[in-house]
């Protein structure tokens, strides 16, 4: 797996985030592994809801300088979404040594139970972190992006409001000019990232272009982080997340396309699906 954001091995100094689920951390974990509750959240891109962002992750970053350990190496169940998230917000915050640990749990190294689970503060002041945009960059700006999302099918074609425990009544639908690249279509048959070489060849398949701005969405802000680590090693140079994606662009006045109620009567809206690399011939 031939990707600079990957570590495949631990050694002395590595500050440890464990990503997984709170119940598999309480019960194993790697030694010294600490667990953030707040990576698994969704937040809006408002200025109450960066403030619920920032305040964790700028102690997050606090207590990795405090520890003067030399790198972070976060893990979950297998280089998933809330690893790569995490990763992804800590090089926004300026820790350029932050990694994704290249193995499937049970990783190797000493394990014991878990009990440096943290619940960091609200900040009472926010600053930007790089490479994350709001619902107000968004706006301005639609016309001008490219636009990925990393969400599954039926949500890009407004079957589903979200991948798991989807709600009746919730709207569904996606955003307008959006291309589709499904988040799980990162991984091969054995849930191992694709190699680089088979990405950028995928990547040939959308009309993007690598300097242009790309801005990356999903429902939570979760799956968009791999997307855009990869898209940077793969030569993109202007690569965003936008934070609040599609949890908070559903409740704006916002265009939409796609748009349909979970569990009402009607299908979706008619709208042609705009996809890309391995996709493509499929629609």
């Amino acid at each position: 797996m031939n990707w600079n954001f990957l570590k495949t091995e631990i050694e002395p100094g590595d500050f440890l985030i464990d990503c997984r689920s709170q119940s598999a951390y309480e019960e194993e974990t790697l030694d010294g592994a600490y667990y953030y509750p707040f990576i698994k959240k969704a937040f809006g891109s408002d200025p109450e809801s960066q403030k619920k962002l920032y305040g964790p992750m700028a102690s997050v970053v606090q207590e990795f300088q405090k520890s003067k350990k030399t790198r972070i190496i976060v893990f979950d169940e297998g280089m998933g979404m809330f690893s790569t998230r995490m990763v992804y917000l800590l090089r926004g915050m300026g820790i350029k040594d932050a990694y994704v640990l290249g193995q499937k749990w049970p990783a190797t190294g000493t394990k014991s139970k878990g009990v440096l689970k943290v619940e960091p503060p609200i900040a009472d002041k926010v600053k930007p972190i790089e490479g994350v945009v709001d619902k107000a960059f968004m706006e301005r700006n639609l016309t001008k992006l490219q636009i990925f999302d990393a969400r599954t099918m039926d949500e890009y074609e407004g079957r589903l409001p979200r991948l798991t425990a989807p709600e009746e009544g919730t709207l569904c639908g996606r955003l307008p000019g959006a291309f589709l690249w499904d988040w799980r279509n990162l991984y091969d048959g054995e849930a191992n990232l694709i190699e680089r070489s088979l990405f950028k060849k995928r990547l040939n398949g959308f009309p993007f272009m690598p300097e242009r701005p790309t801005v990356i969405y999903d429902y939570n802000g979760a799956r968009s982080c791999l997307l855009a680590l990869m898209l940077r090693e793969a030569g993109y140079i202007d690569i965003t997340t936008y934070q609040g994606s599609w949890f908070e662009w559903r409740k704006s006045s916002l265009p939409k396309q796609a748009v349909a109620v979970f569990g009402a009567k009607q299908g979706a809206a008619a709208a042609a699906p705009r996809v890309g690399g391995v996709d493509r011939k499929k629609v």
